[in-house]
């Protein structure tokens, strides 16, 4: 079966700066309850048949590559995708900057990616959901997510870290103790609340959002441990 992905044909908030579209890959090998992409996590036939050819997209890119300065492959996970490295290869041959949308989750494929000009994005920005040591909570590695925040750090790629402040209380202070040793200090790390509405899990689509003050409570916790931290989303 040929590969099918999503487009947003522009976005301005995606790809720090630069003017882009976003192309989603569909599947996910992590199990959030809360993700809000719950369609291409696992996508069933009617959910593969709403997206698009790839080669639809990049046709589409093609034309539109004196109008936009990046594209952002997101997901699902996009490194689960065989085509990843030729999909970057092909979007810098265009002119393309390309961000990168990771949960960490394959260190190898990552390692691939940066060891090459060709294929090392432009930008990457790495989920960090839990602690290390609660990632088996959503089917995740911690010493895959280690190994490649550590390959992150050390690419000379700029980068920022994400991190979804959960409902009650899910993501803890200790949480945030234990993912700061994956942050660099001078990278940008964005919190953002929970939103409920598509989640994976519908239970969680009866969760509130979590309060703007807890939000800016485990964001400061992040800013005394010496990290540069930002808060997006609130007003959306």
């Amino acid at each position: 079966m040929m590969l099918r992905a999503g487009l947003q044909k522009t976005s301005l908030v995606d790809y720090p700066g630069i003017l882009a579209a976003v192309v989603f890959l569909p599947y996910c090998n992590y199990r959030c309850p809360w993700c809000h992409n719950s369609s291409l996590v696992k996508p069933t036939e009617e959910d593969l048949s709403s997206l698009l050819p790839i080669e639809t997209i990049n046709a589409i890119l093609t034309k539109r590559k004196a109008v936009l300065e990046g594209v952002v492959i997101t997901g699902g996970e996009p490194t689960l995708t065989r085509e990843l490295p030729e999909l970057i290869r092909q979007y810098k041959s265009l002119g393309f900057k390309v961000k990168l949308d990771t949960n960490g989750s394959r260190s190898d494929v990552l390692e691939a990616l940066l060891n090459h000009p060709e294929t090392s994005p432009d930008y990457i920005a790495l989920d960090l959901k839990l602690a290390p040591n609660r990632y088996a909570e959503v089917g995740g590695d911690p010493q895959v997510l280690c190994k490649s925040a550590d390959l992150i750090a050390r690419s000379g790629v700029a980068h920022e870290y994400r991190t979804i402040v959960l409902p009650h209380a899910i993501l803890s202070e200790q949480d945030i103790y234990a993912l700061s040793e994956l942050v660099d200090g001078s990278s940008p790390w964005f919190f953002s609340p929970f939103k409920p509405g598509t989640c994976l899990a519908p239970a969680w689509n009866s969760y509130g959002r979590p309060l703007p003050e807890e939000v800016e409570r485990l964001a400061s916790v992040a800013r005394r441990l010496g990290k540069t931290v930002y808060i997006r989303g609130l007003g959306d």
